[in-house]
């Protein structure tokens, strides 16, 4: 069993709050890091480091379309789509 670790064990509180400690050990997490969360069934979750190279994050940090000072004309974009 190289290279697994023993389930950590977390409770939630009256006020649904969760310590994180035993699960930022046992995964070594540290700040910054990046989690997707994906519900399996009513019983199980997956938590899966995401890592800083990863394009979707990138995209969403840095989005292509984005421009401050240039305003878009709406109808003038729907006429190109409709258009071609």
């Amino acid at each position: 069993m190289e290279g697994e670790t023993m389930p950590s064990i977390v409770h939630v509180d009256k006020q649904f709050n969760i310590s994180l400690k035993k699960v930022k050990d046992s995964l070594n997490i540290q700040p910054n890091d990046t989690f997707s969360i994906n519900t399996e069934n009513m019983h199980t979750i997956t938590l899966k480091k995401i890592s800083d190279d990863d394009p979707f994050i990138s995209a969403m940090k840095n989005p292509a379309h984005i421009h401050k000072k240039k305003k878009f004309n709406l109808n003038e974009l729907e006429e190109e789509l409709w258009s071609a």
